[in-house]
């Protein structure tokens, strides 16, 4: 879309973004209030509600622990469900969705790492906090993993998500990007560390890529 082009209801992304964030603010953590405009914009951009008729009536903020705030539609008489205006604007790619199912399979070696060395395995000194993929990095085994999806599997990948339900996006068990990464755990390089030693890390990896991202 070229800059400058009108996006929704006349607005640019950029103007539209700061509207809506105008009008939020005018609002308290809690009340239940009525927009037409974010109506609109989720019944017509958002990429669940958009293809199943969706039109939330009414919105509300709750407060995000760590800061922030969860934003909430209603859907029917009774039913509330978390759904994000500001991704109408900015819609996630579906490899990103794929990915962060990637990621949370990967989360028991993870765990198991950090319970394996509480301390940094890095400085030695301050308690593990995180886990670093060292060799090979989680992303190059994402990249690896999702080049051997099929079309029908990337699919059917999306056709079983129920986005009404509480559960985290997750691949079905015979997904083959699923079953690389799982194989591909048992033989990563891990570290346990701290936050300042997992960001040297990274640090450290980059200026031996020379410096690109």
């Amino acid at each position: 879309m070229p800059r400058g082009t009108a996006f929704f209801a006349g607005m640019t992304k950029t103007q539209l973004r700061a509207c809506i964030r105008l009008r939020l603010k005018e609002r308290e953590l809690g009340e239940v209030f009525q927009d037409d405009l974010i109506s609109d914009l989720i019944a017509e951009k958002h990429y669940y509600c958009s293809v199943h008729d969706l039109r939330p009536s009414q919105f509300r903020m709750l407060y995000r622990p760590g800061g922030g705030y969860d934003f909430y539609g209603l859907f029917d008489p009774s039913r509330w469900h978390k759904v994000s205006w500001a991704q109408c604007l900015d819609p996630r790619d579906q490899n990103d969705w794929i990915q962060t199912a990637l990621r949370l399979a990967s989360a028991p070696f993870l765990s198991a790492r950090r319970l394996a060395f509480p301390i940094c395995e890095r400085c030695g000194v301050l308690p593990s906090t995180e886990v670093d993929h060292v060799n090979p990095e989680f992303q190059s085994i994402a990249r690896q993993a999702m080049q051997l999806m099929t079309v029908s599997e990337y699919r059917n990948a999306f056709r079983g998500f129920d986005w009404w339900s509480d559960q985290p996006f997750t691949l079905p068990v015979d997904n083959s990007a699923l079953a690389y990464t799982l194989q591909a755990h048992q033989s990563t390089t891990l570290q346990a560390v701290c936050k300042d030693c997992h960001l040297q890390n990274a640090a450290g990896r980059k200026m031996l890529r020379g410096g690109s991202a």
